[in-house]
């Protein structure tokens, strides 16, 4: 069975020169252990990129357009 996968857009945030930071965070304190999280913003967020890696997620960064970064955080094993 496929793991369910949420997604969030801070492109929205980003664009108003608001700071995603806790929504993203308040999204994945939420998340069941099997879990997808997909982000959507307007850069490579590297530094939620280690945040995320100690809270034990994997991520792969794809660009999809100038302004549009699509970054898949994946629980990994236990």
């Amino acid at each position: 069975m496929a793991n369910r996968i949420v997604e969030l857009d801070v492109r929205p945030f980003l664009r108003r020169g608001e700071e995603p930071f806790s929504v993203i965070m308040d999204t994945v304190g939420k998340l069941e252990k099997s879990e997808t999280f997909v982000l959507h913003a307007t850069m490579n967020p590297v530094p939620l990129l280690k945040v995320l890696e100690g809270k034990g997620y994997s991520h792969a960064s794809e660009q999809l357009a100038e302004d549009h970064w699509k970054v898949t955080f994946e629980p990994l094993p236990s």
